[in-house]
Order: structure tokens, then C-alpha cells, then sequence
């Protein structure tokens, strides 16, 4: 891993943070967490209700605060950096029917954008002294009663970079409570998307929280977004409020399959808690700032997205970004060409999104069939603009100036935009009966189905019936296998039941395509689904099994299927990918050590007894 970070706190200068929007992740929106049990997803409000706050209402406490972010590309070279340092003190004004903590910093905070060479100039003297003033005004902080972070709100007005830090710090405080487990998991969301969280309650005051995965990335451009590093110890006093949070976490985003780099992100938060006391008669006063707080996701979402563009354009106009992503096609082409055609991609997306000159001349290169169609395309995929989908549209049309192979990338480019239109469903519908790219734009409408779920709920109504109305309608089994494996890029629980109905397929394929169908839908129904497929007599629906539980959440009987899987299953493949299942997942599930035991003893595969003795060991 390239330009890997460590936890160290720097002294950067202080410089314009307008480009630091970039820092922790693209987008803010608000948490929306559940319980997960060690057999799945599950609720239970009565408990959500007993969950001691950890800020409890007319109690103030300070805390100092030391909180920073580096972000690198995963070349090595800085974006952006940032270090508070400071006294924040927390108190709830409100406990139902959400926990409402308002906060105020006193403290400073310095910034840095890029290399440090780059510092300096005469904005960086009013950007500092906005962002000292906006970083210290009241803001508040919202959670569900069971320890979710919900939004963060502030004065009108606040810079999206203290938006995005005031948001960031909720998320970081979000604790989702277990009964009397000593260790269970939750599913929680950020500004990056659904992860799973394991807790671990070592003693009655200390409670051990990590990252494990990302299930699902939400936040716009993001392609993935990977746990390097997670840990966050709280220490809790007799009643259960906040003494000190320790955390440190580095995370690797990617922005796309283009050929430029992503980002690594580390972060580190220390609160101690050096005083609690009673607000007095400030509660009044303070219930009545709530009257003039507003959301600060909404406040950061459209700056934030403005801002990012203009640090990843970084100056260059279209014409260079091309020339500069010339230099990626060349089979002689160095590390470093690469790296800056890599930055010219990036540069390139930004700037179909905030110049409207740009979408015309990728049209015109398109239009030619040079050897930047494929990159062209990608880049259209990844700025996700309504314009941008329409011209892809075009390019995957019957009547499109590209050839059939480029139309095929065409149509898997309209088939990934992170906000698909009305007018790109309806294309991807139309599409499905083109020989060239209907299959494509079969799996593309799946796609667009899970991104719309929360999107546009109506809009992912209307893909879900065009796909469900073509799966009853399919005449073979290679269409049905198109449409299930379709629907396992869609995610969508309401279709459980219209999968089912090919369980029992005569056709292997179609129960192959059953398993990837389920991949995404998460509960015991599913599980149940896949760990029947396990068994199946075909090798080939084993295999597509065991690699759509390798995409969810571990529960006890997808770790039985597995388990029987590494004992017993003749294919050397589908054994494989059971036993590399197993062993990533056994911190998260220690009934599966008894498998990898056999497996390490006696499985006749020496590379899978080496796998299996090293989970072990580890």
C-alpha cells in the first residue's frame, strides 16, 4: 500500500481550507443505524429505551480535545490535513424523542491543503480567521435514543469544512448499546456509507468499538471505501456518561476503476474529560438557539461537492486533462506519466461536473472513436451529472457513433452513475432488447435499483416491476439467470419472494443466478436460501453460493454451511473460497476455528492447510 499514513500529529501550516472538504469523505448524511445480532439484522426498542446517554440531560461536561485528519493518495502525495486542539464542552438539552446534545469549542484550529510549499498567499489569512470564528459558534449534535447519530445542525451560514467536522465527531460518538452480551455487533452508517461495528464491553466502564466493513458505500463518486485500521476505546464513569474516547482509524477510498488513484485517510480523536458540572439557567437560553439552528449536511452537501471539484481540477483546463490522459495509452508510459494521468482523470470528472464547455469536447472525442473512448466513458460515469448520463445514453444507443464493443462500455458506464435519472431508467429499459447490450443493461437496471432505494424511492418502483414483469416473462433459462443476477445487484428485500420461486430450478445456471440473486438481501430468510444452495448437486451452485455469503453480514447459519463446506466439498475451487471465507471471518466468529482446524490437519491442498493454520494462529 502506497504512501501508508501513521498516527502522528503534525504542525501544519496554517493555509485557505477551502479544499478541505475532501478530507474525510464525499458527502454528509444522516445516520441511520440498527441492532445486528450474531444471526443477522434485528431490533429491539425496548432496549434502545434503557440505553444511558452518554451526555445525560442539565449535566455539563468539558472535555479536551485533541482531533486530526491526514488524507494522502494512495501515491503518497498530500491533499489535505487538519488538527483541533481545544476545550469542547457537551451537555443534552433534550432526551426524547431524540437525544439532543449541544456543544461549543474553545480552541483553535489549523489546516493544511496539498504540499506544504502551496501554503501562504493573502486569502489564507481571512480563510483562517472565518474558520477560527465558525469552528468555535455553538452546534448541536442529534442521536436516537439507542446511541445513533442522526444530524448535526448549526448557525446558517457555517462552512461546510466545520459542517463536515461537527458531523464527523457525531458519528465517531455514536455507540449502539447490546443487552448483557459482553460482545455484539451494529450496523451503522457515516457519510460514507453502511458498515458493521463490533463492540466489546471488557468491563463495566470499558466499551471497545472497531470498524469491520463497509457493506454498502453511499456517498457519491465513492466506488469503495475499505477499513484499514479501527479502534475506539470509551471509558464510562459509574454512570454511564462520557470520561474519555480514544480513537484512531485509517480508511482507502477509491473513486472509480479510471486510472487515477484513491485516497487514505487516518484519524485520530482523544477526549478526557476534566470537569462536570450544572449549566444553571443557561438550559433556557440554549433550548432557544435550537429555534435557529439548521441541518449542516444540508449546508455542506452543495459547497462540499464544489469544493472537492475545484481541489481535484487543481488548475488544469480540459485541453491539458487530455493531453495528460494521453500519456496513460502509452505502452511506454512511466510510473509517473501514470500517476499524472491518473490526477488527469480525476481532474477530468470534476470538471464535467462544473464546467459546461467540458461535456462538448468529450463528445467530440467520442464522436472520433479515439483511444480515449474508454477512459471518456469512465469519466462520465463518475461525474454522474444528469448531462453527462444523457450523453452516455447516446453512446450506448442503436444509432451511436461508437462500435459495438464500445457501446457494450457504454452501457456498463450508464449502468454504474451513483444518481441515476428518470430519463437513464428508462434508457437501461429500453435497452434490454438490444443484442449487444441488453444483458448489460438487464444488470445496469439492478443497479439502479439499489441506488435508488433511497434516492427515489417511486423511481426504484418502476425499475423493480420492469424487472420483476421481464423475469416472469423470460422464455429461458439464460434470461432468467440474467434477471436474478440482476436482482442481486439490486439488494431489494420486497423481492425475496419472487426469487424463491427458483430455488428448485431444473436449470443449475438459474439456481447459480438464485445465489447471486440473494447476495445483497440481508436476513435469515436468505440465509437460509444460501445455505441450501450450499448442498446443491452442482459444483458450480456451490461455488456461486459460498462467493454471494462472502458479500454479507456472517450469521450462525451461513457459518454451518461454510463449515460442512471445508470438510467435505470434492471441488478444489468452491473448498477454496469456503476456506478463505472462514478464515477472514473468524475473528468475527470463533465457532468456525473447529472447521479450520480439520482443514488445517488434514485438507490435501497444502496452500489451504496454510491458510487455515495461519487464521488460526492470528
Amino acid at each position: 500500500m502506497h504512501g501508508k499514513l501513521v498516527a502522528t500529529r503534525p504542525r501544519p501550516r496554517r493555509i485557505a481550507v477551502a479544499a478541505l472538504v475532501a478530507t474525510a469523505a464525499v458527502g454528509v448524511g444522516f445516520a441511520r443505524c440498527q441492532r445486528l445480532g450474531a444471526a443477522g439484522l434485528a431490533s429491539d426498542a425496548r432496549e434502545a429505551r434503557r440505553a444511558r446517554p452518554l451526555f445525560p440531560a442539565d449535566i455539563e461536561q468539558s472535555y479536551r480535545i485533541e482531533y486530526t485528519t491526514h488524507v494522502v493518495t494512495t501515491t503518497g502525495q498530500p491533499m489535505t490535513s487538519f488538527t483541533l486542539d481545544g476545550t469542547l464542552r457537551l451537555v443534552e438539552l433534550s432526551a426524547s424523542p431524540a437525544v439532543i446534545v449541544r456543544g461549543e469549542l474553545a480552541g483553535t484550529v489549523s489546516a493544511q491543503v496539498g504540499q506544504p510549499e502551496q501554503a501562504g498567499g493573502p486569502a489564507q489569512g481571512a480563510a483562517e480567521t472565518s474558520l477560527a470564528a465558525a469552528v468555535q459558534r455553538p452546534f448541536v449534535l442529534e442521536f436516537g435514543l439507542d446511541g445513533s447519530f442522526r444530524s448535526a445542525r448549526g448557525v446558517p451560514g457555517t462552512p461546510a469544512f466545520v459542517a463536515r467536522l461537527w458531523s464527523a465527531l457525531g458519528e465517531y460518538l455514536q455507540v449502539l448499546r447490546s443487552g448483557s452480551n459482553p460482545e455484539w455487533q451494529a450496523r451503522e452508517t457515516d457519510a460514507s456509507g453502511f458498515y458493521v461495528a463490533r463492540y466489546q464491553q471488557h468491563t463495566a466502564g470499558m466499551l471497545a468499538k472497531s470498524k469491520l466493513r463497509y457493506e454498502t458505500v453511499t456517498a457519491k463518486a465513492l466506488t469503495s471505501y475499505d477499513v484499514i485500521l479501527s479502534s475506539s476505546d470509551f471509558k464510562l464513569d459509574g454512570e454511564g456518561r462520557l470520561e474519555s474516547l480514544a480513537l484512531s482509524e485509517t480508511t482507502k477510498a477509491s473513486l472509480g476503476s479510471g486510472p487515477f488513484p484513491g485516497f487514505e485517510a487516518t484519524t485520530t480523536l482523544d477526549m478526557h474529560r476534566t470537569s462536570v458540572g450544572s449549566p444553571g439557567g443557561q438550559i433556557v437560553a440554549w433550548l432557544q438557539e435550537l429555534a435557529r439552528v439548521v441541518p449542516l449536511d444540508q449546508t455542506a452537501r452543495g459547497e462540499n461537492e464544489r469544493v472537492r471539484d475545484r481541489a481535484l481540477i487543481g488548475g488544469l483546463s480540459i485541453a491539458e486533462a487530455l493531453s495528460r490522459l494521453r500519456l496513460f495509452e502509452s505502452p511506454a508510459a512511466k510510473h509517473e506519466d501514470r500517476t499524472r494521468a491518473g490526477r488527469a482523470f480525476v481532474a477530468l470528472t470534476a470538471l464535467l461536473r462544473q464546467d459546461p464547455g467540458a461535456l462538448g469536447v468529450v463528445r467530440a472525442n467520442l464522436e472520433k472513436k479515439g483511444p480515449l473512448t474508454n477512459s471518456l466513458l469512465a469519466a462520465l460515469r463518475d461525474a454522474s451529472t444528469p448531462e453527462a448520463q444523457k450523453l452516455l445514453t447516446e453512446m450506448s444507443a442503436p444509432g451511436s457513433p461508437l462500435d459495438s464493443e464500445q457501446r457494450l462500455e457504454a452501457a456498463r458506464s450508464l449502468s454504474r452513475v451513483s444518481s441515476p435519472t428518470a430519463e437513464t431508467v428508462e434508457a437501461l429499459k429500453s435497452l434490454r432488447s438490444d443484442p449487444d447490450v441488453g444483458a448489460q443493461a438487464t444488470y445496469g437496471l439492478g443497479s439502479a435499483l439499489h441506488r435508488l432505494a433511497e434516492q427515489d424511492p417511486m423511481l426504484a418502483g418502476e425499475a423493480r416491476t420492469a424487472l420483476t414483469d421481464q423475469l416472469a416473462g423470460a422464455k429461458t433459462s439464460g434470461e432468467q439467470a440474467t434477471v436474478l443476477t440482476a436482482l442481486g445487484n439490486s439488494g431489494d428485500p420486497s423481492t425475496l419472494d419472487t426469487i424463491r420461486e427458483y430455488l428448485t430450478s431444473d436449470s443449475a445456471s438459474v439456481r447459480a443466478a438464485v445465489a447471486q440473486a440473494l447476495r445483497r438481501i440481508a436476513g435469515g430468510e436468505a440465509d437460509q436460501m444460501l445455505a441450501t444452495l450450499c448442498a446443491d448437486p452442482s459444483a458450480d451452485v456451490r461455488f456461486s453460493a459460498v462467493d454471494a455469503i462472502g458479500e454479507r453480514a456472517f450469521s450462525a447459519v451461513l457459518a454451518n454451511a461454510l463449515s460442512t463446506l471445508v470438510v467435505g466439498e470434492p471441488q478444489y475451487q468452491v473448498r477454496a473460497k469456503a476456506v478463505n471465507i472462514l478464515a477472514q471471518r473468524l475473528p468475527d466468529a470463533p465457532g468456525v476455528a473447529a472447521a479450520l482446524t480439520i482443514v488445517a490437519n488434514r485438507d490435501p491442498n497444502p496452500d489451504l492447510r496454510n491458510v487455515a493454520t495461519g487464521a488460526l494462529t492470528k
